[in-house]
């Protein structure tokens, strides 16, 4: 038996449904030393023991590989296995020094934007990968260097970056309640979630309470990105565990990112998020009722833009890296009136937002990406 046949076992008991199947054949692979295989199998492991995948990536042929290294790293950060935030910082800069520019864009996200530790960085990316640095708009010293000094400033700060706690920089209604974090996320890591995702934007629908179908109505004019379990990465990960610390709720619990664009003139006519489980019956059964809202603002929207809460006399203006965070629902699941809310039209500018929802219980979304073991 040899990689190939593994390979094409797998593709046979994928096609014929057997998902089980198909993942043994790719283990045996992984086991060989196919990137790929090792990498599907680990991540889909994963769901349901972290510590099994990356002891797996730890054994097969290719675990030197820096790729792998890297995978391993992000299933055991995010699996609470690698805990230790000097050594999560120590592996992605060596990582990068190794040539995985997605080590270096990781690392860029818990740096300040305006510091020397993020313009070396920043650096490097240039030199390495021009075009990636080129589309997040990243700047390049006149002279690239590996300075080991610098080195280990990073590695300082991303480790402190890792171990940071939030707290709401203003809270506009205590009923709901209505939490603001100012300056969550950096102009880059803004910046970087526009830059990969808007690709997939398609336009935005609402739920057909009669079907369960999405549909276009005026009520919602926008365009959206679902960011699916098959497109996150450490970075889209990182604001799930952000938005988990600042919700206090499981990150399984949440539905998957959207990225959303809207045009001058687009907007979201006042509504609730939270459902109503005999109009929203298929909504409903993935996760039950919408808890929690948060919405974030990936620019700065001069004129117009702002989400209103009308029942509470609330409006507040898109401000870069802002994240907003409210209820939409009771302990015992009931609508909050108070979570009326819109989003106005931009007069000149398009609005960039985030939009992550809150079950109150698994969804589908936080089981493949997150499965039963995540702690949060």
């Amino acid at each position: 038996m040899n990689v190939e046949q593994c390979i094409k076992n797998a593709n046979e008991a994928h096609a014929s449904g057997n998902t089980d199947e198909a993942m043994q054949w790719l283990k045996q692979a992984g086991e060989f030393g196919d990137v790929n295989a090792a990498l599907d199998y680990a991540y889909f492991s994963s769901r349901e023991n972290p510590r099994k995948s990356v002891a797996f990536l730890e054994g097969v042929k290719c675990a030197d590989n820096p790729v792998v290294q890297f995978h391993k790293l992000q299933i055991g950060y995010y699996g609470d296995v690698i805990t230790n935030t000097k050594l999560v910082a120590k592996t992605l800069i060596a990582l990068g020094n190794e040539g995985v520019i997605e080590a270096y864009l990781v690392a860029l996200s818990y740096l300040p934007v305006n510091s020397t530790t993020f313009s070396y960085i920043a650096s490097r990316v240039c030199h390495l990968a021009p075009n990636i640095s080129k589309q997040l708009n990243l700047h390049s010293a006149s002279q690239v260097t590996n300075d080991e000094s610098l080195n280990q400033e990073v590695i300082e700060e991303i480790s402190e970056s890792l171990g940071r706690v939030y707290e709401p920089s203003k809270v506009l209604d205590t009923s709901l309640p209505i939490n603001v974090y100012e300056s969550l996320l950096s102009e880059y890591e803004c910046h970087y979630l526009i830059t990969k995702f808007s690709s997939l934007l398609q336009p935005s629908m609402i739920v057909d309470p009669r079907t369960g179908e999405g549909i276009i109505d005026s009520v919602r004019t926008s365009y959206v990105a679902v960011i699916e379990p098959s497109h996150c990465d450490w970075i889209t990960r990182k604001l799930d565990k952000v938005i988990s610390q600042i919700t206090n709720t499981p990150r399984r619990n949440g539905e998957a990112l959207n990225l959303l664009r809207y045009e001058p003139g687009q907007q979201y006519k006042p509504h609730y998020d939270g459902l109503n489980e005999i109009n929203d019956g298929l909504m409903f059964k993935d996760g039950k009722q919408r808890t929690k809202t948060a919405l974030v603002y990936l620019n700065t929207v001069d004129e117009g833009g702002e989400t209103l809460f009308p029942k509470l006399n609330i409006r507040i203006v898109p401000r870069c890296g802002t994240v907003v965070v409210f209820s939409n629902s009771d302990k015992d699941g009931k609508l909050l009136l108070n979570s009326y809310h819109s989003g106005a039209p931009s007069i000149s500018q398009n609005k960039w937002i985030v939009t992550k929802w809150i079950r109150e219980c698994t969804t589908i979304y936080g089981n493949v990406v997150y499965g039963t073991y995540t702690k949060g």
